[in-house]
């Protein structure tokens, strides 16, 4: 109960704040929100049409979602193995909700690649993309771009990974406690 309560709380938190908040003036431009040099967005989308093609999307970010899942169960799980009632019912609502969440992660795909190319051409010189493109365009290119993000779920990636959400995971909770208290007090 507590658990829900607290993600409940946790949920509502950003609104509470947001909703407290004057609206912000629009921030001047930043390199972020600069305009972009058409070349070079051009080619940074060429970049991302070559090294993520389309038909493979979903299933690299679906590969993702399931091996960093499957690492936080993994490495988060074993606290509940004294409630298997508990246990249980955190697991059924991961089985239901990874896949809803993967469901809303495919309707953004696209913006994604967008957002990933913007990035690309601010962060590479036009010489660099350039170098890039071809690179992407080679047999070991497309395998990079293809499988680098499978590298976290090689063996001693998942293990360093899990390790690191298991020291968190006592952090995560007191600072959810904490959390609970501050806005329980703060609302009643």
């Amino acid at each position: 109960m507590l658990l829900m309560m607290s993600a409940a709380l946790a949920a509502l938190a950003p609104a509470a704040a947001t909703a407290a908040q004057p609206a912000p003036a629009a921030a001047p431009a930043t390199p972020a929100t600069a305009a972009l040099d058409a070349r070079a967005l051009a080619t940074a989308r060429e970049i991302i049409r070559v090294g993520f093609p389309e038909d493979k999307r979903i299933e690299m970010f679906s590969g993702v979602v399931d091996t960093m899942t499957g690492q936080m169960r993994s490495a988060m799980m074993p606290s509940l193995n004294n409630d298997p009632v508990a246990k249980g019912m955190v697991e059924r609502k991961l089985d239901s909700f990874i896949p809803q969440g993967k469901a809303v992660m495919v309707q953004h795909i696209p913006p994604f690649m967008d957002a990933y190319a913007q990035g690309y051409a601010r962060e590479f010189s036009q010489a660099e993309l350039d170098q890039i493109l071809v690179f992407a365009k080679t047999p070991v290119g497309q395998h990079y771009f293809l499988r680098s993000s499978a590298i976290i779920a090689d063996p001693a990636f998942a293990e360093v990974n899990k390790a690191y959400l298991r020291e968190l995971q006592p952090l995560v909770e007191k600072m959810q406690r904490e959390l609970v208290a501050e806005l329980t007090a703060y609302f009643m």
